[in-house]
């Protein structure tokens, strides 16, 4: 059996709250401390053997009418009379318990227990949707409660434990796997030829929106261009797979729609090829958990009109796109501002989504905004409905080509807009450079001076002596010059 430190053996005091709210009038100030009604190490807990040491499989337990055993609880000192004690488990991702959730304890003789649902919740809470076992670290809070009053033991930053349990979480009723496969036209319906869709960050489980970008030609639209889309699994394979969800497409052989279900292969249903007949440049979205897909039109840029720029969207900078999906660019922002796929609010804009990195595009939505004026590396995800904002405060020169090496960055000096950076380096004549932000890797230019992008190439030396470097995020694609004084 193994022990749960306590994280102190002194007596804490036990401070009570009144859940009812009443506050008596001209209540006289308390001129003595409370004693203690029961010392922190009054109480101790042993983990529980069996959940220590194995995956503790929450479905298994739920069929079987089980619950979650966390500890023995063993009462040093008597309990004092009148008062029930109550514990709350808090659950992390990590041993930092930042956040937490927190899950009621139920008291079975000297056995602290919790249920598979309650354990489920929290899983979902704090490690997403994904169904394959991890780690959840557990710390317990104990209370003494006498009616409608309770007292927490220790002060509020008393624990017992921290523990670890290795939990499975009840399985997803749908499977999504890590990839998705177009196939068709675009690859001639040459299964080692099928393209993969872009995924964004996390868990398929949690953000399960793939994209791909789709070119439709004139010609292949009076032909009809056909489409149906294939898993990983099926993938691999490299020929057509059978069994359920190995391919997936529409009900009716040649539908045409640009937006509908999409239909899993089962064991007595094979769906059918879909057959977009308009030519252009598309976005395809797919979303593995609605079961849903789109073809919309494909967006170059984003715009980014805010206070920084009068709400003018000609007048703000751009986030530009590889895939049609996912968005990046450097931003010069101050207070309030919306992303807009079009230089004008008749299309869509995306706004604050009500959570932290999260976008909502209904028109209505509210603006995003910044704390502080400047720079920043904006990064947006019209599919997933996500983005994130890195406030750039230095911009440098870094490699062996320039005075510290590839130790530290050589500072460039900014504009009052933060859109262009300039300082005089000295370069040798052998080595490589390249910029960085930050004076770390996170953001890091390169490649061609007259189209610098984030993990670029290094940058060959231009020659031993001084330069005045600029660099320029005024417009697309960003750049920067060399000059020797």
């Amino acid at each position: 059996m193994k022990k749960i430190a306590l994280i102190g053996a002194l007596a804490l005091c036990l401070g009570f709250t009144s859940c009812d709210g009443y506050e008596e009038p001209n209540a006289p100030a308390q001129s003595n401390p409370q004693d203690a009604i029961l010392e922190a190490n009054g109480l101790s807990f042993t983990a529980d053997a069996t959940t220590a040491s194995e995956t503790v499989d929450l479905a298994k337990l739920n069929d079987e009418g089980q619950v979650i055993k966390l500890a023995t609880l063993d009462l040093t000192q008597p309990f004092p009379a009148d008062y029930e004690l109550k514990l709350v488990a808090q659950v992390a991702k990590s041993n930092d318990f930042s956040p937490v959730q927190e899950i009621p304890c139920a008291i079975n003789g000297n056995s602290v227990e919790i249920s598979p649902d309650d354990m489920q919740g929290a899983f979902l809470k704090i490690h997403g949707k994904a169904p394959d076992a991890k780690d959840v670290h557990v710390r317990l809070a104990a209370y003494a409660v006498n009616g409608t009053s309770e007292g927490r033991i220790g002060d509020p930053d008393f624990f017992y434990g921290p523990f670890t349990m290795h939990v499975l979480p009840f399985p997803s009723n749908v499977v999504i796997e890590e990839a998705y496969y177009l196939i068709g036209t675009a690859c001639d319906w040459t299964m080692t030829n099928a393209i993969k869709f872009n995924h964004g960050e996390g868990s398929p489980y949690d953000n399960p929106v793939f994209t791909l970008s789709v070119d439709i030609t004139a010609d292949q639209a009076a032909a009809g261009w056909w489409w149906k889309i294939v898993p990983e699994s099926t993938f691999v394979t490299g020929d057509w797979a059978d069994g359920p969800n190995s391919q997936f497409g529409v009900e009716e052989n040649g539908d045409n729609s640009l937006e509908g279900m999409l239909m899993a292969k089962t064991e007595d249903f094979e769906p059918g090829a879909g057959c977009i007949v308009e030519e252009g440049q598309y976005l395809l979205t797919i979303n593995m958990l609605d079961g849903t897909y789109e073809f919309t039109e494909y967006v170059p840029f984003l715009y980014t009109p805010g206070d920084s720029n009068g709400w003018n969207q000609t007048a703000s900078q751009l986030l530009f796109t590889s895939d049609g999906a996912q968005y990046q660019g450097f931003v010069y922002l101050t207070g309030g501002f919306k992303f807009t796929n079009a230089p004008d609010w008749n299309h869509i804009n995306y706004g604050d989504g009500g959570e932290a990195g999260v976008l909502s595009n209904d028109g209505g939505a509210g603006n995003l905004s910044v704390d502080a004026a400047g720079l920043y590396y904006a990064t947006a995800n019209t599919a997933a409905l996500t983005y994130a904002l890195t406030q750039v405060t230095t911009f440098g020169v870094i490699g062996d080509a320039t005075p510290n090496g590839w130790d530290a960055s050589t500072a460039l000096t900014p504009s009052e807009d933060f859109l262009t950076w300039t300082g005089e380096i000295d370069f040798s004549g052998t080595g490589e450079f390249k910029f960085r932000a930050n004076d770390a890797w996170d953001i890091n230019l390169g490649g061609d001076l007259s189209d610098l992008t984030q993990d670029g190439a290094n940058i060959a030396t231009p020659g031993a002596g001084t330069y005045v470097v600029t660099l320029m995020f005024n417009e697309l694609p960003y750049s920067a010059t060399v000059v020797k004084k």
